[in-house]
């Protein structure tokens, strides 16, 4: 019953926030009511449906994935969640969240790497000032030892957000990279960025230190 009632309630969540969304953009964008043609009203509805659709699968995804967290079953394994999340990313491309969450899970669980940066580039390609995939398109890049595109990929990121925690992991991303590449310009500089964000981290003293007496 509890499940029930909470799904209910996150079902009328994303509706009323679709809604709230919908009527934003129509103020901004959309030619006043009585001037609209036909085509602009259907488009419209089925961009709504469309976008709380998205929403609502999006949640069920969520629940799914803690569901089978909870039980144990490794990341690997949940090859269900997988259709879920490409219907979000058609439904609603701008819903980064279930492009950033079906990339990692086909690189880290299911180790397709080739798939995932495709879908990567995809969701790139229409979010492009997205901080997340921006990021996670670094981050990949460094795991898989590319480090020229993780350090621009890191540095592009940067700019796209205020939050000190992901402003850490971005530097941190763009460190080790160029550490990496050996450009020690960009390493004092990430250094020195990192030692404004956390002054009291050892491990930044201590690298700050060795790249000094070099």
């Amino acid at each position: 019953m509890n499940a029930k009632v909470g799904l209910l309630a996150i079902w009328l969540s994303a509706i009323l926030t679709g809604s709230t969304l919908d009527l934003w953009h129509e103020e901004q964008f959309l030619p006043p009511p009585e001037s609209r043609e036909i085509g602009d009203v259907l488009i419209d509805v089925v961009g709504e449906f469309k976008t709380v659709i998205a929403r609502y699968l999006w949640f069920r995804m969520d629940l799914f994935h803690e569901v089978l967290d909870d039980q144990g079953v490794e990341a690997s394994q949940q090859s269900e969640v997988l259709p879920l999340l490409r219907m979000v990313t058609l439904l609603d491309p701008s819903m980064t969240d279930s492009y950033d969450t079906i990339v990692w899970d086909l690189y880290k669980g299911q180790g397709q790497t080739e798939t995932a940066l495709q879908l990567l580039e995809e969701g790139l390609k229409r979010n492009p000032s997205s901080y997340q995939l921006n990021f996670r398109r670094g981050l990949i890049a460094f795991l898989e030892k590319d480090n020229r595109t993780a350090l621009d990929q890191g540095l592009k990121a940067l700019k796209l957000t205020d939050k000190e925690f992901e402003q850490l992991d971005c530097l941190r991303l763009i460190y080790w990279s160029a550490k990496e590449m050996d450009d020690r310009e960009t390493q004092k500089r990430a250094l020195v960025d990192l030692l404004i964000l956390r002054p009291e981290d050892a491990l930044w003293s201590r690298e700050m230190k060795k790249l000094q007496s070099r």
